[in-house]
């Protein structure tokens, strides 16, 4: 039997993902604690489970699924058919073009050796498709005899690629580049003259069967008790380190990306300069998964680090990309993971259980960042319950954007930043209501709920203002408003004067421009309100006050989900 126990973050990624792997092919294992046990047999044609589940989660982000996916197919169908819009036979030469791009890529190139079954040369078929041209005179009718030619081309080499031993080859070595790549790199599949081998046996050679061969020389206790290295991440020993390559038991990490240490270019990292951290070849395997430990959805990637047990673990970081939305963006993929935590939460607090989330990790990658792929983020149990309060108030920010300096800013992650740090938002309501009173942000209710989960930090202390409290500042706000209907540019500058008085947290500057404005209109029915005043000494509670204030004085009475729900408890 093979034992893992949770260790760092990326090595429980691994896990993770080797338990998914477990999981598609319905191999047993059994997770304990921090601990995850399973037989030495599982190890068996590794490399096909290990690649049938990165195709069943990522495959519908290839190429090969674009030019084999259903609408492809009928739309094919139908230029046979007959076009019928100018719109028609552009679509079906973007295709054209799509399709001989990527079949004749290196990706594809590479594997067209291996398709020994398949009786069609792929390459010479692409470059042989061509874009249909219609000249100013001509009609779709006209042209209709070259797209049904094209077509009928299009339609077999279709066929072709929908062929078993097509997706086995030609999407996992997409996938090598499209995610694997971006956690590891320079080994096996993807050593610099493995492009154009078998991939399925270049991860065998490198990561399985050094693994089997370590296993059966474990059986000699007596050989196995003089090994003098030690696995830097379980207790496995290990010879010293073989000159020969095929021969090692001891494995570096320099190949995860970003991770190990290049000790032939850097030796200094060790003590002497000798290199002493070295893996076994089980958990060689174990980081070869990491791609399958995460989450990722558009180059975006997230994977949170409950280490408290492996069933926890599992459990916050199952998130299904294949219901809902088909195009995710890295918000949704967030909210989505958020979501999983705080449902985890909320049973515990119907089970009456004590809250056990406490410093998790949550962790970032972005493929597209080559130096920082990986950010982490600590989320204490203290935070957790923040966000729970604040559930609803996130959710309805994701994918919300406000257009700043010519730039787009996503709302949701500019709200997480500053919630991961402890910062405060003051700076982003006031940003984001200046842009208001410019006349260039429409989403007054994005800064209510980013008010809201600002206010919801303080719950529990002397900050803290109830949603009802904070409802009727916004309405006095909105009344003033009202008072100065048909005068928006002396409203305007009213604005200006008390967002700037907040900016600078003058309570006084503030409580001055309040005095002028209400005294102006001089309407009985219009009182100052006493909030204010009670707050003068309380520069947190007043900046959450007068922001409350502006956002109803810039015309933010009750939105549509407030009325259907106006609690966030």
């Amino acid at each position: 039997m093979i034992e893992l126990q949770l260790d760092e973050v990326l090595y429980n990624s691994g896990i993770l993902g080797l338990c998914r792997v477990f999981d598609s092919v319905n191999l047993p294992f059994e997770k304990k604690g921090q601990t995850v046990t399973f037989a030495e047999s599982n190890l068996s044609n590794f490399e096909e489970h290990y690649f049938a589940s990165l195709v069943d989660l990522y495959g519908s982000e290839t190429s090969y699924y674009k030019m084999v996916n259903t609408y492809s197919k009928q739309f094919v169908k139908k230029c046979i058919e007959g076009i019928t819009e100018e719109k028609e036979l552009e679509q079906f030469n973007t295709l054209i073009d799509n399709m001989k791009r990527w079949l004749t890529s290196n990706s594809y190139k590479n594997v067209y050796p291996f398709l020994t079954e398949i009786p069609y040369d792929f390459e010479a078929s692409a470059k042989s498709f061509k874009k249909v041209n219609k000249k100013k005179k001509e009609t779709l009718e006209d042209v209709q005899l070259q797209v049904t030619e094209m077509a009928r081309g299009l339609l077999e080499c279709l066929s072709f690629l929908e062929h078993k031993q097509a997706k086995r080859y030609i999407i996992p070595r997409i996938l090598s580049y499209q995610v694997i790549q971006g956690f590891w790199s320079n080994v096996s599949l993807l050593n610099s003259d493995a492009s154009k081998k078998d991939l399925y046996v270049e991860y065998e050679n490198y990561f399985i069967q050094p693994a089997e061969n370590y296993l059966e020389t474990k059986k000699d206790e007596k050989k196995y008790a003089k090994n003098k290295l030690t696995c830097a991440c379980c207790d496995n020993k290990m010879k010293s380190a073989a000159k020969k390559k095929s021969a090692t038991e001891a494995f570096d990490l320099t190949w995860v990306q970003k991770v190990g240490v290049d000790a032939a270019r850097k030796s200094s990292h060790y003590w002497d300069h000798q290199r002493d951290i070295f893996i076994c070849p089980i958990c060689n395997i174990v980081y070869s998964c990491i791609p399958l430990g995460f989450t990722l959805a558009r180059g975006a990637g997230l994977f949170i680090n409950n280490n408290r047990s492996v069933d926890d673990l599992i459990s916050i970081n199952s998130i299904s990309l294949k219901a809902g939305k088909v195009d995710l963006s890295r918000d949704d993929l967030e909210s989505m993971a958020y979501y999983q935590l705080l449902d985890l939460m909320s049973q515990q607090a119907e089970n009456q259980k004590l809250l056990e989330i406490d410093n998790i990790q949550i962790v970032k990658y972005d493929r597209n960042s080559e130096s920082r792929p990986y950010t982490f983020n600590m989320l204490s149990r203290e935070k957790a319950q923040q966000m729970y309060v604040s559930r609803k108030d996130f959710q309805f920010l994701v994918g919300k954007f406000v257009k700043e300096n010519g730039e787009y800013l996503s709302l949701y992650q500019e709200v997480l930043r500053r919630f991961y740090n402890g910062q405060g938002f003051a700076d982003l309501l006031y940003r984001l209501l200046r842009l208001v009173i410019d006349d260039d942000f429409k989403g007054m209710a994005s800064i209510y709920k980013i008010l809201n989960i600002s206010n919801n930090r303080f719950k529990g202390r002397a900050h803290f203002m109830t949603q009802e409290e904070l409802r009727k500042i916004r309405i006095s706000g909105y009344y003033l408003k009202q008072a100065y209907r048909g005068q928006e540019a002396k409203l305007n500058a009213i604005s200006y004067r008390l967002l700037n008085a907040l900016k600078v947290k003058n309570p006084n500057k503030f409580m001055d421009t309040i005095f002028q404005a209400y005294s102006y209109k001089k309407n009985e029915k219009l009182a100052i309100p006493t909030f204010f005043i009670q707050a003068l000494n309380d520069i947190e509670k007043f900046q959450t006050i007068g922001y409350a204030f502006l956002i109803g004085l810039n015309g933010y009475e009750k939105s549509e989900d407030e009325k259907e729900d106006t609690t966030n408890e």
